[in-house]
């Protein structure tokens, strides 16, 4: 049946060009979340590998000291990591909450609606985070093992 013959006043038209735009619009926003998304992983790979290095460098002389009386590169290494790891743990934990928060904040303040949390994903957040941390991580603690503890209690 013709709706236009049921309904008067009403002309029927195809919703597919509204359909296709939304589409258009939601996979271009994806991409820019994504974008963006890695964009954050890589800063923070920055913030950590720096934030790690300063560590080391402030621990210079410690680690000279423990490679003086005969500790192993594996316990500095285990050391370094198991301190930047437990704070990927944390840091993925907080960011997990935050990012919540802040997401359904913004879906009931855009979309009037509201979010559940899935928690599902908080493995997976916890991974990217502990992974991120732990790559950030390989450059500082290699200069850790790399320290010579004679130059260091030396004073040089």
């Amino acid at each position: 049946s013709d709706i236009s013959e049921i309904v008067e006043g009403v002309s029927p038209r195809l919703v597919k060009r509204v359909t296709q735009s939304e589409s258009t619009v939601l996979t271009k926003l994806q991409a820019l979340v994504f974008l963006v998304t890695a964009v954050v992983l890589v800063l923070t790979m920055i913030c950590v590998a720096t934030t790690m290095t300063a560590v080391v460098a402030e621990r210079r002389k410690e680690i000279g000291l423990r490679k003086a009386l005969g500790a192993a590169d594996s316990g500095i290494i285990r050391e370094f990591m198991g301190e930047g790891l437990l704070l990927g743990i944390l840091g993925g934990i907080i960011g997990t909450v935050l990012g919540f928060l802040f997401a359904r904040l913004i879906s009931m303040n855009v979309f009037g609606s509201s979010i559940t949390f899935r928690l599902s994903l908080l493995p997976v957040t916890l991974a990217i985070s502990v992974a991120v941390t732990g790559i950030a991580c390989m450059i500082p603690v290699r200069s850790a093992i790399d320290i010579d503890p004679a130059l260091v209690l030396k004073g040089e």
